[in-house]
């Protein structure tokens, strides 16, 4: 078994990544850390394709102990050691007096692939603009209806009115990006990363956000009816106005999210997590919040005719002035709510 210990400490330098690495223990440094990478690699992925909370410890198994080998080393790169690159080049392998260079980003690169989403419709939309790297470029106005960005990072990138209906942004990083007004109109969303993301005024009627990650985005009177957001994550999210009519957000997580005056008439809420979420004027009209979790939440002159609270925990939550006329109550759980006025 390994029992060196290894430290990695990560840090920003200008527009790259690099990391510092220290061994200590008397493993062969080479294979233990190339052993040890490996092994986390594959763990990570198993975490989260299996939905693991952060936090939780990982099993890197029974990690043999590294004995020099026979013959030298053939230098690999990480990436390699992950399965995305292959081994070093004899023109890229350096000497142990002459330490490897950094490798330096090709400029032409990003370039080219910039130009080609920008020429993409005028081109006859038939280039893969799949992992793409179009981060902080400006796509202001952009038509990209239709197509293949999966996996494509847009990450800090100016998508301002553009044009993404049906586009396929499944695993597509988005965090930062500015999509006041796009038109996301049935695009595949899912499992992309839109992290602190403006979508004021965006249309993404249809859309598919299941497991998409929209943690602190702005949503301010988007349009969402009929999108599908199950088990998405919109925590502390702003989504003031916004229409989400028959969205499905089952299993979702809304904690601290601001929903005032929004309309989400016959939304499914099912198994929802509503912790602190503001509901104020919110109209949640046949709405299916079963067995949700709105404890604490701002409910105060929220329309809840006909909705179904069955089994909902609704503790601590302030109700003032809403109205609950013929809603479904049954085992609903209004331990210490506010309820002055409430009709119900």
């Amino acid at each position: 078994m390994i029992s060196s210990k290894i430290t990695i400490e990560l840090y920003p330098d200008g527009d790259r990544q690099w990391a510092t690495v220290a061994l200590d223990g008397s493993d062969d440094p080479h294979l233990t850390l190339a052993e040890a990478i490996k092994a986390l690699a594959m763990e990570i992925s198993r975490l989260y394709s299996q939905g693991a909370s952060n936090g939780v410890p990982l099993d890197l198994g029974s990690l043999q102990g590294a004995t020099q080998p026979e013959e030298e080393l053939t230098p690999v790169s990480v990436g390699d050691l992950l399965g995305i690159s292959e081994i070093l080049s004899p023109e890229e392998m350096t000497t142990d007096d002459e330490p490897m260079a950094p490798v330096q980003e090709n400029p032409s690169v990003r370039e080219k692939e910039y130009k080609l989403a920008l020429d993409w419709k005028a081109a006859g939309s038939k280039e893969s603009l799949r992992a793409f790297d179009l981060s902080e470029q400006d796509l202001s106005g952009v038509d990209l209806s239709g197509a293949d960005l999966r996996g494509s990072n847009l990450e800090g990138a100016n998508l301002k009115g553009a044009n993404l209906e049906g586009a396929d942004l499944s695993e597509a990083v988005l965090s930062m990006a500015y999509l006041a007004g796009a038109n996301l109109k049935r695009a595949n969303l899912s499992h992309a990363t839109l992290v602190e993301v403006a979508l004021s005024r965006a249309n993404l009627e249809e859309a598919n956000l299941v497991e998409a990650n929209l943690t602190e985005s702005t949503l301010n009177r988007a349009n969402i009816s009929r999108a599908n957001l199950t088990k998405a994550m919109l925590s502390q999210a702003n989504l003031i106005r916004s229409n989400l009519s028959q969205a499905n957000l089952s299993e979702t997580n809304l904690g601290e999210a601001n929903f005032s005056e929004a309309d989400l008439t016959e939304a499914d809420l099912n198994l929802a997590f509503l912790y602190e979420a503001i509901l104020h004027r919110a109209n949640l009209s046949q709405a299916n919040l079963c067995q949700a979790n709105l404890s604490r939440a701002n409910l105060t002159q929220a329309d809840l005719t006909n909705a179904d609270l069955a089994y909902a925990d609704v503790s601590l939550a302030d109700l003032t002035d809403a109205n609950l006329t013929d809603a479904i109550l049954t085992d609903t759980d209004f331990d210490g709510a506010i309820m002055p006025h409430a009709d119900e």
